[in-house]
């Protein structure tokens, strides 16, 4: 079995070894979401809020465990070296200014829907919103929230 790996190898380097794990990401992500919301009862789940974007998908959350996720379909694809997109976190107990970053994601050509996982880089207590933005590649720790793509308003 070790030798077919070895032989395989090369020409998973040839078809671009970023698609194919992409795609075990996407499939890890998928299952580990579901997984999220079967296993707890106390999980957040919110459905995107529908404007200007089109935009659909919904987060899930768990306030315990600090982790969540996104889905998303109807997202553009961003070119990682010049956007990103970049998720934030408004706890109510934090000056709405400054939201907690909920980290940097891509999104790849081919895909009609991403789920993204997510941890806050700090403690949230009670989540009363999630919103994507677009940033410069690698974020930003304040944003001017000027390009806005996605928020969903949480009962917090």
């Amino acid at each position: 079995m070790l030798l077919a790996i070895a032989g395989w190898w090369p020409r998973l380097a040839e078809v671009g070894a970023s698609e194919v794990a992409g795609d075990f990401q996407q499939w890890r992500a998928h299952l580990a979401r579901d997984r999220m919301l079967q296993a707890s009862s106390n999980v957040g789940h919110w459905a995107w809020e529908t404007g200007a974007s089109s935009v659909t998908g919904d987060v899930i959350w768990d306030n315990e465990r600090q982790r969540g996720f996104l889905r998303l379909s109807g997202v553009v694809v961003n070119e990682p070296a010049r956007a990103q997109y970049q998720l934030w976190i408004f706890d109510a107990g934090r000056d709405e200014r400054y939201p907690v970053d909920g980290g940097v994601f891509d999104v790849p050509p081919g895909r009609t829907e991403v789920v993204v996982p997510f941890a806050p880089a700090r403690p949230v207590l009670r989540p009363t919103a999630f919103a994507i933005t677009v940033e410069r590649a690698g974020g930003t720790v304040v944003s001017t929230r000027e390009k806005l793509v996605a928020v969903v308003h949480t009962p917090g």
